[in-house]
C-alpha cells in the first residue's frame, strides 16, 4: 500500500488533471488541505512538495500554491529531487504505480574495458551482466543493462531479478547502505533490438541514462546503462534564485 502522503499526492494530482483545479489557479491552503484529508500539516507538505517537483504546482511566496501546468498522467520523472533513484528503479517508482520485471538475461562475464573503468576494476574481472525489462502498470518502460562486481555480490537469485529490489537485496547481503550515485543522462534513438524488448518502432526516441553506484565505503559495485522510452519519462530540473 502506498504512504498516505503519496495517495493524497495521487488524489490532487487527478484534481488537476481532471481540471477541478485549472491552470493558474490558488488551490486551497496546507492548513485547509490537511483538515480535508484528515492529516498532519507535515504528510500534506510532503504530498504538495511531491507535486511541487514535478512541476503540477508553483508554490510563491506570500500568495499561496497555484497549478502551473497539466503534465500527463502516464509521463514520470527521472530527475524530479523527490525520487529514491539510488536505491533503484523498484523503490523509486514503487509507491506510485504496480512495478514488476521480466530478466532477458544474467551471466557471469569478464568485465569490459569501459564496465572495467567505471567500476575501478581490472579488465577481464568477472561481473554479473544483467538484462532486464521493467514495467509500469505492466506497460515496458526501459530496458535495464547493469554490470555488477561479483567480488561485492557473488550469487544473486532469480527470484531476486524478477520480483524484489535488487539494491535491498545489495543491501542486506552486505550489511552496507548504497550511498553514492552518479549519472548522464542523453538522448538517442531506440534500435532495433531494444525496440523488439519494448515492443515499441525502432527510432524513436529514448533518454538514456547511465551511471555508477557506490557502496557507503565509496566502493563502486554497479554500473548501469537504462533505455527509456521519451513518451514515458521525462526530464526536470528545477533552479531557485536567491
Amino acid at each position: 500500500m502506498a504512504a498516505r502522503y503519496i495517495e493524497i499526492k495521487n488524489s490532487i494530482q487527478k484534481d488537476i488533471l481532471s481540471h477541478r483545479y485549472q491552470v493558474g489557479e490558488k488551490i486551497p491552503s496546507e492548513r485547509e488541505l490537511a483538515a480535508q484529508y484528515g492529516v498532519t500539516r507535515v504528510t500534506l507538505q510532503k504530498a504538495m512538495h511531491v507535486l511541487e517537483q514535478e512541476g503540477f504546482i508553483e508554490r510563491i511566496h506570500g500568495k499561496g500554491m497555484f497549478v502551473t501546468k497539466v503534465i500527463e498522467d502516464n509521463v514520470y520523472m527521472l530527475n524530479n529531487g523527490t525520487g529514491d533513484s539510488i536505491l533503484g528503479f523498484s523503490r523509486e517508482f514503487g509507491q506510485q504505480a504496480k512495478i514488476s520485471s521480466r530478466l532477458v538475461t544474467h551471466q557471469i562475464i569478464p568485465a569490459p574495458q569501459t564496465v572495467a573503468s567505471q567500476l575501478e576494476l581490472d579488465a577481464q574481472q568477472d561481473v554479473h551482466f544483467i538484462r532486464r525489462i521493467r514495467f509500469i502498470d505492466d506497460v515496458p518502460v526501459l530496458v535495464e543493462d547493469s554490470w555488477i562486481n561479483s567480488d561485492v555480490i557473488a550469487t544473486i537469485p532469480q527470484a531476486v531479478l524478477e520480483q524484489r529490489s535488487l539494491y535491498q537485496y545489495i543491501e542486506e547481503v552486505t550489511g552496507k547502505k548504497i550511498k553514492f550515485y552518479n549519472s548522464v543522462i542523453e538522448g538517442d534513438l531506440f534500435n532495433d533490438e531494444l525496440a523488439a524488448l519494448l515492443s515499441i518502432s525502432p527510432g524513436l526516441p529514448m533518454l538514456k541514462v547511465s551511471g555508477v553506484t557506490k557502496l557507503e565505503d565509496g566502493k563502486a559495485f554497479n554500473f548501469s546503462c537504462s533505455y527509456n522510452r521519451a513518451d514515458k519519462f521525462k526530464i526536470k530540473n528545477s533552479w531557485v534564485g536567491k
